[in-house]
């Protein structure tokens, strides 16, 4: 997806890009201002050493297209192929939109 319009749909192509190991649309999908220290190989090795069993959404708030933040809590299940086991990542990310373009921003505490 170039250009998704809400929080939510930016979230589901992540997801996918991790699912394909995607990592620059990861990395160009990211705020650049908390984008500094994030070790890409290793997310991308992450991603590549994941068989991905499927994303559920928890919740949304806010995020639609005539909003500038949004939050999207999901629960995204993949197997570890080193380790063998089925892991649940469970994540309140926070998006920002500038201009026209929707942003990862960081987590949130989960509540």
């Amino acid at each position: 997806m170039s250009n998704p319009k809400t929080a939510l749909e930016l979230m589901k192509a992540r997801y996918e890009a991790y699912t394909k190991g995607n990592i620059e649309f990861i990395k160009n999908t990211h705020d650049p201002k908390t984008a500094k220290g994030i070790d890409w190989k290793e997310a991308e090795e992450w991603s590549k050493n994941s068989k991905w069993l499927g994303l559920e959404i928890v919740e949304t708030i806010a995020g639609t297209q005539f909003d500038k933040e949004g939050i999207v809590e999901f629960k995204a299940r993949y197997v570890d192929l080193i380790s063998g086991e089925e892991v649940v990542h469970h994540e309140r990310s926070y998006f920002v939109k500038k201009g026209r373009h929707w942003y990862y921003k960081g987590w949130l505490p989960i509540k």
